[in-house]
């Protein structure tokens, strides 16, 4: 009986030590290392990612190639983050489960080129209205000037009114959807725009929106390899996954 209740004793002690330990949320994180204009990012943006994950203690999986993305089961993540990759390539059987996850309340994050292109090689025309804008082009990499229309979300609870930053300034098809939540917007008086593709005086880069029951958060932000070590930056980011990933059962 005495042995018995040892055991019933370290059992108890287990589950309590298992469930404190227990991470906030799950994250499947896909940055493409087969992408020709942002695969020497791959390094920068998983040392990130793997730091991030320990500091805010949610459990990371990552993915670099489109095969290894495809053989997850997307239920099993809180958030789906894409860094410079999108879920294009999958074939329409995994395309109905992703699907079937944003409108179960999935979350999803799309950080820099995840936003979809016109001359994407397997157009998805669901993912980009998903993600909320199609890319049209960006000028050379320049400094330019970030103002913050929504001090109030996560991804910009941290930063001034103004954000002084330097990347490729993404420039998209418009009108934008109706329901699309402005977070960031560049001055395109700060820098020198393509003459081709001026948005003007709303040129949006970051966003969130509520799509076929999901939650998605993306921004331009992220072409440079070493802003991924600014921690504004990864606030920015995490401060996105972490809205993307809404409100859950503990699993304490």
């Amino acid at each position: 009986m005495k042995l018995r209740s040892l055991f019933a004793t370290v059992y108890l002690l287990i589950v309590s030590i298992a469930s404190v330990q227990a991470e906030q949320f799950s994250a499947l994180v896909f940055s493409d290392a087969y992408d020709k204009y942002h695969h020497r990012n791959v390094p920068a943006v998983r040392e990130t990612f793997e730091f991030l994950s320990k500091k805010h203690f949610f459990e990371l999986t990552w993915v670099e190639r489109d095969e290894d993305f495809a053989r997850h089961s997307f239920a099993d993540f809180d958030v789906i983050v894409f860094v410079s990759a999108n879920p294009c390539e999958l074939d329409e059987e995994k395309r109905v489960e992703f699907q079937e996850y944003v409108a179960a309340g999935g979350g999803i994050v799309g950080i820099h080129s995840a936003s979809a292109t016109a001359n994407e090689e397997k157009r998805w025309l669901w993912w980009e209205e998903l993600i909320g804008r199609v890319f049209l082009s960006h000028p050379p990499r320049q400094t330019g000037t970030i103002e913050v229309v929504d001090k109030e979300f996560p991804a910009c609870l941290h930063l001034d009114d103004k954000w002084i930053w330097t990347d490729e300034w993404y420039t998209f098809a418009n009108p934008f959807p109706e329901d699309l939540n402005v977070l960031l917007e560049v001055d395109e008086r700060s820098y020198y725009p393509q003459t081709n593709h001026i948005m003007g005086e709303s040129h949006p880069i970051a966003w969130y929106h509520e799509p076929f029951g999901g939650r998605v958060f993306y921004s331009a932000l992220g072409h440079i390899e070493e802003g991924y070590a600014d921690p504004e930056f990864q606030q920015h980011i995490f401060g996105g996954i972490l809205w993307a990933v809404g409100e859950r059962e503990p699993g304490w």
